[in-house]
């Protein structure tokens, strides 16, 4: 008897078997980076936010400069906005379930840690002037 097409469809069924048994553990490792990473950016966003308007509200600083052609309240606003566009809880959950979103998401999170990075150093102003 000719068992050549039974063995080709076992062969290729076990082939697609072994590549998703490597790419699968691969794929979760680099999805789990990924949102860990997230979550950690959206922490300190919140954090800087909360840090910047506890300032803002007990000095009365919202039109006072920080630097050169930013307010306080205009720093706050900016953190704010590009939080609910890049760092928002609806975008981490719809980036938990869409694989096709991870590898997008990598360069925006990269940009989002450096705009966290330069705001940091902006509000480290704030711990000369005023332990918050």
């Amino acid at each position: 008897m000719d068992f050549i097409p039974e063995f080709s469809i076992l062969a290729v069924l076990l082939g697609i078997i072994v590549i998703y048994l490597f790419t699968a553990s691969k794929y979760k490792r680099k999805k789990t980076r990924l949102l860990a990473k997230y979550r950690r950016a959206r922490s300190r966003s919140l954090y800087y936010q909360d840090k910047l308007s506890t300032y803002i509200l007990k000095n009365d600083a919202q039109n006072e400069i920080i630097i050169p052609g930013i307010t306080y309240g205009q720093l706050l606003k900016e953190l704010q906005k590009h939080h609910s566009a890049y760092l928002s809880e609806k975008r981490y959950k719809r980036l938990r379930r869409n694989p096709i979103l991870i590898g997008k998401n990598e360069k925006v999170l990269q940009m989002q840690e450096q705009r966290l990075k330069e705001t940091e150093e902006k509000i480290s102003v704030l711990k000369e002037k005023c332990p918050v």
